[in-house]
């Protein structure tokens, strides 16, 4: 297991995982330090944006934390959460940068114990990854400047009327899995990917 004490920022919704949060503290359950929570009231207004501008501002890795599916607060946030998350995972595998470096899951209020499970074993693998750029053989400074550009296309017009379409898509196909939804985000949104984050994938 590595030393390394990998910086970590958490959007947490408000009615579910960031009650399990609360409810792990109060409990005295044992888990790794290095969260830094944002709380929101619902996963669904996760903007693509956060996560990558989290990481260029020097977060090692980002976790997004939200109820299980089909229990939100708000109908159906966490499902339009998940299209998020799936242009997130794209923009990072463009930039070469891990997809493990950036985590969507789930905790109910009453799951203290599960949220620990996660957020350590998140922790774990963000330690093994190291700072970021480390475990992808790229220069950090340099990484930070281009996410910072990824963040700024993935608030472009063009990008956005793509992740709208993908969500109609999805809710209209009643097909929620992540390899779906990421294949639903590729196929609109991959074109202008392309063209914004000058012709990577890397």
């Amino acid at each position: 297991m590595s030393d390394y004490q990998p910086k970590i920022l958490g959007f947490l919704c408000n009615w579910c995982c960031y009650t399990a949060a609360d409810s792990a503290g109060v409990g005295r359950y044992q888990y790794p330090p290095n969260l830094r929570v944002i709380r929101m009231m619902c996963t669904g207004r996760l903007d693509p944006s956060f996560p990558l501008e989290g990481l260029a501002n020097g977060a090692d890795a980002v976790f997004v934390g939200g109820c299980h599916p089909g229990e939100c607060h708000y109908i159906d946030g966490n499902y339009h959460a998940l299209v998020s998350a799936a242009l997130v995972h794209e923009t990072l595998a463009r930039l070469g940068i891990s997809k493990d470096r950036f985590l969507i899951d789930w905790a109910s209020a009453a799951e203290g114990p599960n949220f620990v499970k996660i957020i350590t074993k998140f922790t774990q693998r963000a330690a093994e990854l190291g700072p970021l750029g480390k475990a992808e053989g790229l220069n950090e400074a340099e990484l930070r400047k281009k996410l910072v550009e990824a963040a700024e296309v993935s608030r472009n017009a063009k990008v956005r009327t793509g992740l709208i379409s993908a969500s109609k898509e999805m809710m209209k196909s009643g097909d929620y899995s992540r390899p779906a939804i990421a294949a639903l985000v590729a196929a609109k949104c991959d074109k202008n990917l392309t063209e914004l984050l000058g012709g990577r994938p890397v």
